[in-house]
């Protein structure tokens, strides 16, 4: 009887508002349970979040004494009017729209609706390598409408901040901060006859967990500088020391090659990525002295005296 009473005339495609000109008011929460991936490469955040919307209907209301003493009432979510927030950073070619045929709402007899669903989002997400592997990144996810203008609805954020209640810890990134805002961008030329649209924009810091990084890449990069710098108290007609620093080289183009494969394309590249490209520079320069002095040391057998700075 009270599902009848509330939908014998309802239309879920009328903004539930009392008149034409009255503001719908949402609000959204957003929860962070997981980060699934980071690609530096492409530049992508893809993360699982619970997202929480509320606003309410004025054509969803009863008496809860009129009908048995019922407060609320849980329906699919595909029966009722729902805002039409999107995630404007999306880049999930799959996505067409929040999921609305395994999630409910909560429908209460003020008319207050309340929609809770988990879903995964791939967003796009700028970042700046430059400290790796200490560095920390900004990723913005901006939630907002995508017809209705801020003339027909209105957004809030439910706190000041995304909850981090329910995250689960990563291994490779960890949480800074999750801070929410609300905007209303005006579109126009002009500020007086633009159109407005609210959003609200959570600012997601992660900080790379490094460990990782400097036991398997800096660490070993070092170590080999040091390992070359040994090369140049061997002496100057040892067999082993060009086959060597060969060796040390070939694993110093390894170790670039591995920052290559993490690294996105990009002109700002990482101070441990300079660090390996002089290391290589200067060892190559150091192979080539060595041979240099093994030719001296070759053509002027038995003609003169090697002088003593090529011996060193």
């Amino acid at each position: 009887r009270l599902y009848r009473h509330l939908f014998n005339h309802y239309n879920k495609a009328l903004r539930p508002t009392s008149g034409p000109e009255d503001i719908l008011m949402v609000e959204i929460g957003v929860t962070l349970t997981h980060i699934i991936d980071m690609n530096e490469k492409h530049q992508t955040l893809t993360a699982n979040i619970w997202m929480t919307m509320a606003w309410n209907d004025s054509h969803l209301t009863w008496e809860p004494e009129d009908f048995g003493g019922f407060k609320a009432l849980t329906l699919p979510a595909g029966e009722i009017w729902k805002p039409d927030i999107v995630l404007y950073q999306n880049v999930d070619p799959y996505f067409s729209g929040w999921s609305t045929d395994d999630t409910y709402i909560k429908v209460y007899s003020t008319g207050y609706i309340l929609w809770e669903m988990p879903t995964v989002t791939m967003s796009s997400c700028h970042l700046d390598v430059s400290s790796f592997p200490f560095d920390s990144q900004t990723c913005v996810l901006k939630f907002g409408p995508w017809i209705h203008s801020g003339k027909e609805l209105d957004m809030r954020s439910m706190a000041d901040e995304g909850s981090l209640e329910s995250f689960i810890d990563h291994p490779e990134w960890e949480v800074g901060s999750f801070k929410a805002k609300r905007h209303m961008i005006w579109y126009g030329e002009d500020f007086n006859i633009g159109t407005p649209y609210a959003d609200v924009t959570f600012k997601l810091v992660l900080k790379r967990k490094s460990t990782f990084y400097v036991f398997n890449l800096l660490l070993p990069c070092l170590l080999l500088t040091f390992v070359m710098t040994a090369t140049f108290f061997l002496p100057s007609n040892c067999g082993e020391k060009l086959s060597f620093g060969v060796s040390l080289l070939l694993s110093m183009v390894v170790f670039q090659l591995v920052l290559t494969d993490v690294l996105p394309e990009s002109d700002n590249l990482p101070w441990i990525g300079r660090f390996v490209i002089i290391t290589m520079i200067l060892m190559a320069v150091s192979l080539g002295m060595s041979v240099f002095v093994m030719y001296a040391c070759d053509s002027s057998m038995g003609a003169r005296t090697i002088p003593d700075w090529s011996r060193k």
